[in-house]
């Protein structure tokens, strides 16, 4: 059986490791199945070394990557490329759309649909133009000036949130709480300030503990999310919403939980219906919390597999082999179902520790290369 050849860029993060992770799910390894190209910028990535193939690359923001890029794609001729980064899906799709010899696929939609999850001011824009909940949102200079910016301060109070355009992982996100505060973020470059969504008196014992002595580690109370995920097929098929709790401690997710909630299926399904008249497909995640009124207001939009593809594999949600099943129909590829009840669980994240050898290191540092077979 000829094997599936899958890319996956910046194999090195919390995405790559995921996507390993399903392929060697021990309840349903499928692992035997691909022939898996790894590319990184950072060669000590334990997870270079889990794929058959390996290549260094340059920072995927440099005008390097394109053309290493190229040369891989050229040289692997993988099926499927799969992004670990926000960055890599827009960039990849750009280098893949710009050079039509490139034979493979890549399971996104186009590069307009591609931007409204990768700038939250599109994010915004999607959403109103849609007419779905999302949480207000100011730009100054998209959104008005200093009056709009006030009149937008007494409608929704404090705390607010300030956060980067175009920004991931919750880098370069804190908490506005009072005007000065508001004014001075609203003259940054590229940054945006949206309404805090949640109970804003569970703050209090919070921000009084802020502003006494730094503590080594903060954990705002009351941390968590729902996610709707699902998985859009070309012909613009959605699957099933899969809808997860996820709990949060100090900035990171530490567990999921699936749960069964018919309003927000309702949002998540018209959220990914109108994401599919903007020419959109692939994976699609939105991100909810309950404003101070108790109603549900999307807060991110994910357009790739992310760092809970496994631990929704394990839920009865399998992206790749749907993926795979939708986008490479020519393929055998198995889809993992289960018919245990994953409502009853909760998936617990933890990091993993692996052996890497210092000499295959040094490889790639020598050569910007590895091969499973060879070394």
């Amino acid at each position: 059986m000829t094997k599936i050849k899958i890319l996956i860029t910046s194999v090195g993060s919390l995405v790559g490791k995921n996507l390993l992770d399903v392929l060697d799910y021990e309840t349903f390894n499928r692992r035997h199945l691909i022939y898996l190209i790894g590319v990184n910028s950072l060669n000590a990535s334990a997870n270079n070394f889990r794929c058959d193939k390996f290549y260094e690359v340059p920072n995927t923001s440099s005008e390097a990557f394109e053309t290493k890029m190229i040369d891989i794609i050229k040289k692997e001729e993988p099926d499927l490329i799969l992004s670990g980064r926000d960055i890599d899906t827009k960039i990849v799709s750009e280098i893949v759309g710009n050079n039509p010899n490139l034979k493979c696929v890549i399971p996104y939609g186009n590069l307009r649909s591609l931007s409204f999850g990768l700038d939250k001011w599109k994010t915004w824009e999607f959403s109103e133009k849609h007419n779905l909940p999302f949480a207000s949102t100011f730009v100054m200079h998209k959104s008005g000036g200093v009056k709009e910016l006030e009149a937008f301060v007494e409608e929704h109070g404090f705390p607010l949130i300030a956060k980067p355009i175009e920004g991931f992982a919750s880098q370069g996100v804190f908490f506005l709480r009072n005007l000065e505060q508001v004014l001075d973020v609203a003259n940054y470059d590229d940054y945006m300030i949206q309404e805090y969504l949640g109970d804003p008196n569970a703050m209090d014992d919070y921000f009084k503990q802020m502003d006494g002595p730094t503590p080594l580690f903060a954990h705002a109370p009351d941390v968590y999310h729902h996610t709707c995920h699902t998985l859009i097929e070309p012909d613009g098929r959605i699957n099933e919403i899969f809808i997860t709790k996820n709990n949060h401690q100090n900035g990171a997710t530490v567990s999921i939980q699936r749960v069964k909630n018919l309003e927000l299926e309702k949002i998540g399904l018209k959220f990914a219906k109108a994401y599919i008249r903007e020419g959109g497909c692939g994976p699609f995640g939105v991100q909810f919390r309950q404003d101070k009124n108790g109603a549900y207001k999307a807060q991110e939009i994910n357009l790739r597999m992310n760092g809970n593809t496994f631990p929704r594999l394990q839920m009865g949600q399998d992206d790749l082999g749907i993926i795979i099943k939708s986008f490479l129909p020519d393929k055998d590829f198995p889809i993992y179902e289960t018919h245990d009840s994953s409502e009853e669980i909760q998936i617990s994240k933890s990091l993993e520790c692996r052996i890497i050898y210092t000499a295959d290191i040094n490889t790639i540092d020598e050569t910007g290369f590895w091969n499973k077979e060879i070394n």
